[in-house]
């Protein structure tokens, strides 16, 4: 029951911040007080920069609904609007695997008015080879998702753990199929994990959404998806898929019973397969427009309002984190990707 309640207030949510995304913030343009902090207490940075005097569009590189756009809508609603006073426009601009989108982006005026995504598909694809694009090309102003993957089976699979899972894979090598959405998002990384860092002898098969690839696996024509959490919800809920365990090395907080790939295995120790997701500008955009976006989102990112939208997806709460931080993290990531693709 309260699964079914999450799913109805997520429904509304989605509705609600497609309607507050254009109107929530004035017109009034307001530039903050020398006294103002840049600490996550929801006050922004001293600039003296005449910014912004106009609305801000935000390029969101998939379709409206899913992962990555309810995120970027659902952050923008937990902006404080007395310190950004003009309104977001969201943009959603698909294809490509976010490619499309990401290309407008960098392609943009260095003004601050636009604001993109840096991801962890970008960063896949660039390693892949598929793009030009970078993350040096983008300055961070907040980390708004960071996510592992959820590795499900059909509720009447030979398997009910994870363990038990590898187990029959050894014993029956080649004979498993593993759906994803594709070698050039970050699911398929978690497979690329499970086949060299575990030898498992395994197939895969690429589907044009998550929901397609849960689907898959409740249908029989596969016999596991890793998908992200939300896309699985509503068919665990219905008791038609089992999850068995985490791409990472820690639980996910939503689903707390469900072990993590990395606690159960030595050689997935250092396994960190997430959607991750950034907000951010051009890098050579005006240091203090910079400076004022992220003391705008970085308390967006962690606030209450924002973490109550997280919990109606099935998202677990972000850490806040410095640029710093999220630099590293980014950098991290792409060393990661790289090893599993050599």
């Amino acid at each position: 029951m309260m699964k079914n309640v999450k799913k109805l207030f997520a429904a509304l949510l989605v509705t609600a911040m497609a309607l507050s995304t254009l109107t929530a913030c004035g017109s009034k343009t307001e530039t903050p007080s020398a006294d103002a902090s840049t600490d996550s207490d929801n006050s922004a940075a001293t600039t003296t920069v005449d910014y912004p005097t106009k609305d801000i569009t935000v390029v969101v590189p998939y379709g409206a609904g899913g992962t990555t756009d309810l995120c970027v809508r659902g952050v923008l609603d937990a902006v404080d609007k007395s310190v950004v006073t003009k309104n977001f426009i969201v943009s959603n601009v698909t294809g490509g695997s976010g490619l499309v989108g990401a290309s407008q982006f960098v392609n943009a005026k260095s003004d601050g008015y636009t604001i993109g995504v840096l991801n962890c598909d970008l960063v896949l694809n660039n390693v892949l080879g598929n793009t030009d694009i970078t993350s040096d090309q983008f300055v961070p102003l907040a980390c708004i998702e960071n996510d592992p993957y959820l590795f499900v089976v059909s509720k009447d699979a030979p398997y009910q753990t994870f363990e038990e899972f590898v187990e029959y894979a050894k014993a029956h090598p080649g004979e498993i199929t593993v759906a994803d959405t594709g070698a050039g998002a970050a699911p398929h990384l978690g497979y690329l994990a499970l086949v060299q860092d575990l030898g498992l002898d395994l197939k895969t098969v690429a589907y044009d959404s998550a929901a397609d690839s849960v689907v898959a696996v409740v249908s029989g024509e596969v016999q596991a998806a890793i998908t992200a959490s939300g896309a699985a919800v509503g068919q665990m809920d219905g008791g038609n898929i089992v999850p068995l365990a985490v791409t990472s090395n820690e639980r996910l907080s939503t689903y707390p019973d469900v072990p993590a790939m990395g606690e159960l295995y030595t050689e997935l120790a250092d396994m960190q397969v997430n959607s991750w997701i950034m907000v951010a500008v051009k890098a050579d955009v005006d240091p203090e427009i910079v400076s004022f976006l992220q003391s705008a989102f970085a308390p967006a990112a962690v606030s209450d309002t924002y973490k109550t939208t997280q919990e109606g997806f099935f998202f677990q709460p972000v850490e806040e984190m410095s640029n710093e931080d999220m630099l590293n993290f980014v950098a991290e990531q792409h060393s990661y990707y790289e090893s599993l693709l050599k």
